[in-house]
């Protein structure tokens, strides 16, 4: 009885993380549609960033250079602008 009053709670708590990163995924490429992601294996790669184009990243971190910048740092992008 006790084991089914905890499972319950402890299920929905996965299944609201579990759509809470579904939805940073689908707006992370709605933001970035149409920029090519790097290869994993050159991650972090460089970016050579001519006019700032901010974008605020899944960790918190707004990156300057835009979706290129995100994402050669292993992050998707949450925003355009800063965080």
């Amino acid at each position: 009885m006790a084991t089914s009053k905890i499972l319950a709670p402890l299920c929905l708590m996965v299944l609201v993380f579990c759509l809470s990163l579904s939805m940073v995924k689908s707006q992370s490429d709605g933001v970035c549609a149409g920029v090519e992601r790097p290869d994993p294996e050159t991650i972090p790669c460089t970016i050579n960033c001519i006019v700032a184009d901010p974008v605020c990243g899944t960790d918190g971190v707004t990156y300057d250079c835009g979706c290129d910048d995100a994402f050669c740092n292993g992050v998707d992008v949450v925003k355009k602008g800063e965080c």
